[in-house]
């Protein structure tokens, strides 16, 4: 085992677990990578990059956001939240961690990675808290999808409305999660559209960590959340010093088959990023980590860290 495991109790009284991987003694000591991991999912599926990143010299932590993964009491709870907004609640978990962070290793650079619902988060943490960072690295990114969006919001505030927040219900998971997986008919499982390595999908698919329902109120808060991320003032609120790399692939339809990426990026260059950096990856699904030629995106991403790190030494 090349990590380790803790808690820390936030502010309201939530108790998060989180993954530390030490960066390896013998190179130098880099920086501090956080990784921010998608919804439905867990930290402890980025043992691959954390390892390789360790190897490289930068020391990684990742929690368990809320109602997620180990974060969570008992199954029962995956996916169950009963606070007033699940989004922000999960980006100032986010900065908890970022705080302890920097108990441990004063005046090092820190480095944010977040995925999906996690890149998400990681946008709406840089508006409040980037001058705490050194760079921003966004996988399987969003643009706001004003159909799906809209929709999702307006159908969630109706069910909730009768049955309230905290309730689970499929119809909210069947025109999502359902829906990106339309694209890859015929379907041999529910999360084709995750990846074209279909290992990596059973494996998900078995992962007794995978949170696969959730109740109304995360839907709601999540939505809102990507409709605040993806407004220009949310883009010019970004530090115009802080190194972006964006990386999805073309057939991710969370990012619009590239088409809602690139809407991401020319809103960034709108809002005048000195260091903006996009790669996009022909053939490739959502998680482009857990993609065919993952090793391909695990050295560009390495690579554009290294480049940027040296830099700001």
């Amino acid at each position: 085992m090349n990590y380790t495991t803790n808690t820390f109790i936030t502010r309201d009284n939530e108790t998060i677990f989180y993954y530390k991987w030490s960066a390896s003694p013998k190179v130098t000591f880099k920086g501090v990578v956080q990784i921010s991991h998608g919804i439905g999912e867990h930290a402890g599926r980025y043992q691959p990059i954390a390892k390789l990143l360790q190897e490289q010299g930068y020391e990684v932590y990742a929690n368990d956001h809320r109602i997620h993964g180990q974060s969570v009491k008992s199954k029962e709870l995956m996916g169950v939240y009963e606070g007033q907004n699940y989004f922000d609640d999960a980006v100032e978990d986010m900065r908890e961690l970022t705080l302890l962070i920097k108990e441990i290793h004063p005046n090092k650079k820190i480095i944010l990675f977040g995925h999906s619902m996690g890149s998400l988060l990681s946008r709406k943490y840089v508006i409040k808290y980037g001058d705490d960072l050194n760079a921003l690295i966004l996988s399987g990114t969003a643009s706001f999808m004003k159909g799906l969006g809209t929709v999702g919001l307006a159908s969630a505030n109706v069910i909730s409305a009768f049955r309230g927040r905290n309730k689970k219900n499929n119809f909210l998971k069947s025109i999502s999660f359902s829906e990106f997986n339309k694209t890859f008919k015929p379907n041999r499982t529910e999360l084709d559209w995750i990846s074209t390595d279909e290992h990596q999908v059973d494996l998900f698919e078995a992962d007794p960590y995978r949170t696969a329902d959730f109740s109304l109120s995360v839907f709601i808060d999540i939505i809102k959340g990507s409709k605040e991320v993806n407004k220009q003032v949310s883009f010019n609120a970004t530090p115009k010093n802080l190194p972006i790399y964006i990386f999805s692939g073309d057939k991710d339809p969370v990012g619009e088959m590239g088409k809602g990426i690139k809407r991401v990026v020319k809103q960034y260059n709108k809002a005048g990023i000195n260091d903006l950096t996009l790669k996009l990856y022909k053939g490739g699904r959502h998680e482009m980590l857990n993609e065919t030629n993952r090793e391909e995106v695990e050295r560009d991403v390495i690579s554009w860290l290294n480049r940027r790190i040296e830099t700001l030494n």
